[in-house]
Parts: structure tokens; C-alpha cells; sequence
């Protein structure tokens, strides 16, 4: 079934008229009945009931017209935003991004969209987890990139990355010799936060995936200047972050995964600020989503998604 086809059908579904169906669709009646014939034989069932005095829709014509309408409708849309974006001169998208965002391949993707649609500038800043989305609904951002959290009031998401979740650890750790843990292996030790008021969301997943494997887990508050990495090189404790995050990671540290444990990254957008440049970047967004490979369990445990 074309589209040519199904645009004729709703002409003729419209008007129950073939003689007038024709001439809109700039064509002689024989051709269109052959058409309607043609689409009928296809679906296996009778579109209309015809006799010399009307034309009446059947079940099934109702039903398809209603689908018809739809696909139109779609294809009109993607028509006018397609049409759009290959008229845009230039546009500018302001992007806000955590730093644990930032670590999390997120300059791979900003050079492949930049690299596709080199017309549209891209401003980026780094600004705290905590801030960065109140900006974003505020519109002194088009978008913000943030890690472990999953909604936000008012704001438009989708996931676009998960990243490995492990633990960094000073090199002489005796878990610093494995090549993988069990969460529950860090129910004894010390684990490195940020203050609340800095990564909330983050800050509570963390405490909270330790209250499931510790009654007292035992919590480093680091001071505002302070360095979670410095820290773990100084035997204060230990600090759960992502596989990239060690790249900034001091010596006599090592990274060690998590197993089935995974952070989440998404990008927050209000949607009801759309022009040309932000849907071309939401679209792009999309397909890497289509292609990103869900994991079973992330930093929010299943049973915690309503956090």
C-alpha cells in the first residue's frame, strides 16, 4: 500500500463522489475506480458500498480513514520540519551539562551533531547538577545534560546514555586488585559524597542504594573545594563515579565496576520552547536513544524509578 493510494482513498472517503474525487485529484473516474479497486483487492475487503444513486464508507472504510487521516497528518508534519531545517540559515542552542555528564561520552555526541549540522552554533557551559535544570526550565538553557536523574516538573527527557557505575579506590585496596564487585562488597567502607545541596539526586540514589546493603553505611561529606579523587588517593574513603570520570582520577587510584550497574544520563528540555534548532538536536537525541542498548539495572534500582 503507497501513499498515493491512500491519498486517494481519503479524497474519495471525503467527498463519496468519484466524479468529483477525479477532478480534485486532477484525474479521469476510471483511473480512480481502478485505483480504489486496486486498494480494496490489496486489503482483502471491500472499502465502500456503491450503487447508482451513492457511495457509502464500509466498517472497514471508516477504520482506514480514521488511519489514513493520521499517517497524512504525520507525514505532512515531518514534511514542514524537514523543509524547515534544510532552510535554517543558522541557530543557536544554549546546552548546559553536569561534570559527570560531560565525562560520560558526552563530547562524542555534541561533536557528531556538530559535525551533521554545522549551521547551528552550540553554546556550552558547565553548571552544577543541583542548578542546572531550574536554568533550563527558567530558558536560560535550550537543554541540559544530567546524570541519575529521570524527571524533573515541567520538563521534557529522554535517556541518551548509560554509563558503567564503579567504585574509584586507593590503589592499595585490597578490592582495587578485582576486575569486578558485587555492591554489596562496600557495605563496610567509607563512601565519598558530594554535599546534598550540590547533586541531590545523586547524592540521595547513592545514600540510598547504601542503606540496601548497610543499617549505618558510613558517609564522607566532603567539604565545598574539596576533591572526591583527592580523597580516595588520601585513604578517606571511597567514591562511587563512572569508567570516563577516571581519566581525571590521581595516581594510586583505581577504578574497579560495579556489577549490573549502570548511571543513567539525560537531556531535560521544556517543551514547549521547539524551534527549528532544538527539534533537529531532540531528533538526533532520539536516534541515539533508538540505539542505546538498555541495561537491567541502573543507579536507580527497578523498584525506584518513582524516586
Amino acid at each position: 500500500m503507497d501513499f498515493g493510494k491512500l491519498k486517494a482513498f481519503i479524497v474519495v472517503a471525503e467527498e463519496l463522489n468519484f466524479r468529483k474525487s477525479a477532478e480534485i485529484l486532477g484525474m479521469s473516474q476510471p483511473p480512480l475506480t481502478r485505483l480504489i479497486s486496486s486498494l480494496e483487492k490489496e486489503l482483502g475487503t471491500k472499502l465502500f458500498e456503491r450503487t447508482t444513486r451513492s457511495v457509502q464508507l464500509t466498517g472497514a472504510g471508516v477504520l482506514l480513514l480514521k488511519e489514513a487521516r493520521e499517517i497524512a497528518g504525520a507525514l505532512s508534519r515531518i514534511e514542514t520540519e524537514v523543509r524547515a531545517a534544510g532552510r535554517m540559515k543558522a541557530g543557536t542552542l544554549k546546552i548546559g551539562f553536569s561534570r559527570t555528564a560531560f565525562m560520560a561520552r558526552f563530547p562524542d555526541l555534541i561533536e557528531e551533531f556538530q559535525r551533521r549540522c554545522p549551521k547551528i552554533k552550540l553554546e556550552l557551559q558547565e553548571v552544577s547538577s543541583q542548578d542546572l535544570l531550574k536554568k533550563v526550565e527558567a530558558g536560560r538553557y535550550d537543554v541540559g545534560f544530567v546524570e541519575a536523574v529521570t524527571s524533573f516538573p515541567g520538563l521534557a527527557n529522554q535517556e541518551v546514555l548509560q554509563e558503567n557505575l564503579g567504585v574509584l579506590l586507593p590503589l592499595k585496596h585490597p578490592l582495587a586488585k578485582k576486575k569486578e564487585i558485587h555492591l554489596h562488597e562496600l557495605k563496610n567502607e567509607t563512601i565519598i559524597l558530594h554535599h546534598r545541596k550540590e547533586a541531590e539526586e545523586f547524592h540521595d540514589r547513592i545514600s540510598h542504594l547504601m542503606k540496601g546493603i548497610a543499617k549505618s553505611p558510613k558517609i564522607y561529606i566532603k567539604a565545598e573545594g574539596e576533591s572526591c579523587p583527592i580523597l580516595v588517593a588520601m585513604g578517606k574513603g571511597v567514591s562511587l563515579t563512572i569508567a570516563n570520570a577516571t581519566n581525571f582520577a590521581p595516581e594510586h587510584t583505581r577504578f574497579v565496576p560495579i556489577k549490573d550497574m549502570f548511571m543513567p544520563v539525560h537531556v531535560f528540555w521544556r517543551p514547549g520552547a521547539e524551534d527549528a534548532s532544538l527539534k533537529t538536536f531532540i531528533s538526533f537525541i532520539a536516534e541515539k536513544e533508538a540505539v542505546l542498548t538498555k541495561n537491567t539495572q541502573c543507579l536507580y534500582l527497578a523498584s525506584d524509578k518513582s524516586h
